[in-house]
Formats: C-alpha cells, sequence, structure tokens
C-alpha cells in the first residue's frame, strides 16, 4: 500500500480524462485509489467513464455542485494520509507521486507538495516553466504560490473542513492553501517540471480572472483579514515588488516592435476618427 488516494473532479473533460487517468496508472508509485468525480457532466463524457476498467478507478456522479464539492466528495471516500487532487485536463509525469511521497514522510511540517510545470496546448509545450513558490500562508496572501493538483496530508483536509464551497466562481484552491498552511505549515515544491497545464480556448480559471477576480479577491481577504493584519509587512512589500513586475512588463511591452507597429498602424485611424468627433 503506498498510501495516496488520487481525485479526479471531472466536468465535461471527455476529451482529456483518458490521459488525466494514464498519467497516474504510469507512475513510479501508483496511487492506491484513483477516485473520479462526474461534476453533472453531459452524457457524451459519462460514455467516456463508463468505458473506464481499472481495479484502482471508482467514479462518483452528483448533480453538477463545482470543483470545491467534487474534491471534498472525493476525498471522503478516501482512507489513505495522503490525497493527490489531479484537474481532469491535465495529467502529471510519471516520478511525481515518488517524489513527493518522500518530501512528506520526511518532513511533517510540509502538509502540501506541488512542483513546477509547463503549460501546452493541443499536446504542444509553449512559454516558460511555471516555478511555484510554495512557502508558508503568508507567501499566499497576494497571490497563489501553489498549484491545484498537489499532494498534501488528508488529515490537514478534515481539521480544516475541506475545500470551501462557496467560491464557486474560482480561487478555491487559492482559497485551501490559505486554510491548510495557517498554523505554522508549509508548501514545498520539487524544482522539477512534473506537471503539464493544459491551455483551452475557454477554461474556469479564465473566467474566474476575467470576471470574478476582485469578488473574489475580497471574499479571500475577508475571511482571512486577521492573516493580513498580522503580517502586513510581508503583503506590503510582495505588493510592491508585484507592482513593480506589472510596470516592468507594461514597460517591455510598449517598446517591443510588435506593439510600436500596432501603434503606427493605428494612427491612421485615430486621425479620422478624431475628425469625426
Amino acid at each position: 500500500m503506498n498510501d495516496v488516494t488520487a481525485v479526479i473532479p471531472c466536468y465535461n473533460d471527455g476529451d482529456y480524462i483518458l490521459e488525466a487517468v494514464d498519467s497516474l496508472v504510469s507512475q513510479t508509485i501508483q496511487p492506491d485509489h484513483i477516485i473520479i468525480v462526474d461534476d453533472g457532466s453531459a452524457q457524451e463524457t459519462k460514455d467516456v467513464l463508463q468505458q473506464l476498467d481499472h481495479p484502482l478507478i471508482e467514479i462518483i456522479y452528483q448533480e453538477n455542485q463545482g470543483v470545491a464539492s467534487a474534491r471534498n466528495n472525493g476525498i471522503k471516500k478516501a482512507t489513505t494520509t495522503y490525497i493527490l487532487t489531479l484537474d481532469a485536463d491535465d495529467d502529471f509525469e510519471a516520478t511525481f507521486i515518488e517524489k513527493a511521497i518522500s518530501i512528506l514522510n520526511d518532513d511533517h511540517q510540509t502538509v502540501a507538495v506541488c512542483c513546477y510545470y509547463q503549460k501546452h496546448r493541443n499536446n504542444k509545450s509553449f512559454g516558460d516553466v511555471i516555478k511555484p513558490l510554495g512557502g508558508e500562508v503568508a507567501d499566499f496572501l497576494v497571490k497563489n504560490n501553489g498549484l491545484a493538483s498537489a499532494m498534501f496530508r488528508r488529515s490537514r483536509w478534515e481539521e480544516i473542513g475541506g475545500y470551501d464551497v462557496q467560491f464557486k466562481n474560482g480561487y478555491e484552491d487559492w482559497e485551501f492553501w490559505i486554510a491548510m498552511l495557517h498554523g505554522g505549515y508549509s508548501m514545498q515544491v520539487i524544482p522539477e517540471v512534473l506537471f503539464n497545464y493544459r491551455i483551452k480556448d475557454t477554461s474556469r480559471d479564465q473566467i474566474a480572472v476575467a470576471q470574478y477576480d476582485i469578488d473574489l479577491r475580497q471574499a479571500i481577504y475577508d475571511k482571512y483579514v486577521g492573516l493580513y493584519q498580522k503580517h502586513a509587512d510581508k503583503v506590503y512589500s510582495q505588493m510592491i515588488y508585484q507592482n513593480n513586475s506589472l510596470r516592468t512588463s507594461i514597460v517591455n511591452l510598449k517598446q517591443s516592435k510588435s506593439y510600436r507597429l500596432g501603434t503606427f498602424l493605428l494612427k491612421p485611424i485615430r486621425f479620422v476618427k478624431n475628425l469625426l468627433n
């Protein structure tokens, strides 16, 4: 027994769920149990799930309740020490479980482990390697320095009452890490690309950033206002750094050839528009 249960929430991801599952059964250390929670998917995805035939896999069906509820319901079925979460459209490299278990076994103040990752579209990687910082709770108050797909201690999940189902519009993983790390715990990050994050035309994360970012950030602040006050110096320092990074990105963008070319091409249009006004 390797003492790991993998939980995969699935909502209309029939095109990708087989890859996600394959990345788990291909691990150098397999999970003891793979629980897929179908969160009210359309019939096309249910048809794909019904084709899965593996002794490690159990499928739970529920009405659409959101990813936080799906993860909680899957974890409730688990009896292992460790939980591995994986979104249905993503996948892990083969050594993640082995390396994450080793870290959690050696350091009991570490309650969660994630890794570096890279984005991909149509099975082709692109962009820089993304390197979450992990750390303690103060490192998570300005931005999410972790990753939704990660391994953590089930006992800590029980202590905090699981994922907060109120975060139906997104950022439930960010809020979850704050809750998990509160109290002197930490998240470690494996400095290797062991996770592949799929970019789709439209995703829940994209919608959360575009439509609900301010409301979700406010909800996190309201829930943990005491933590923000306690770590005010570090929060302010991180905000200064983040603001400087954004300013630098804007300057670099405006100095780029593509930006200057676009400005040049739009100049006649702006001239005509001003005349008409």
